[in-house]
């Protein structure tokens, strides 16, 4: 069996990669259970389906450079690589059961946008202002 390709670690962040359109979602997930990776890999396509107007990055546990706590599922946001991560959630001190580490995609909306308003206001889409009021 041939041996595992390493995934090349992307800085988002620098020169050649970076765009003020790519927003990042920072996740830090725990190891011990496949499913952490799933909702993580899930997180990201449920903003990518909900959001098709923005380019979504997801970066897990620092790009390995962090090692994640016990039973962490904690989710960030950034604008863009250059802007600072905004929490959206925090499994880290809920559950047991389980499935109370993870976040419902549905209820991180509202925040998502909120954070994509902030800097770029002219750049945030799938967001009236009739909802921003509703806030």
């Amino acid at each position: 069996m041939p041996p595992k390709k390493k995934h090349k670690i992307v800085d988002w962040g620098d020169d050649e990669h970076f765009s003020k359109d790519r927003s990042i979602f920072f996740i830090e997930h725990s190891t011990e259970c496949p499913i952490f990776q799933v909702k993580a890999d899930e997180c990201l396509t449920f903003f990518q389906q909900r959001i098709p107007e923005r380019e979504f990055q997801l970066v897990r546990n620092k790009n390995g450079k962090q090692v994640p706590r016990d039973g962490a599922f904690e989710v960030c946001v950034a604008q863009n690589a250059r802007t600072s991560e905004h929490v959206l959630w925090s499994g880290l001190a809920k559950g047991p059961p389980r499935r109370d580490k993870f976040p419902r995609y549905e209820e991180l909306v509202s925040d998502v946008h909120r954070v994509l308003k902030k800097f770029y206001p002219d750049k945030a889409v799938g967001f009236d202002d009739d909802e921003d009021a509703e806030m």
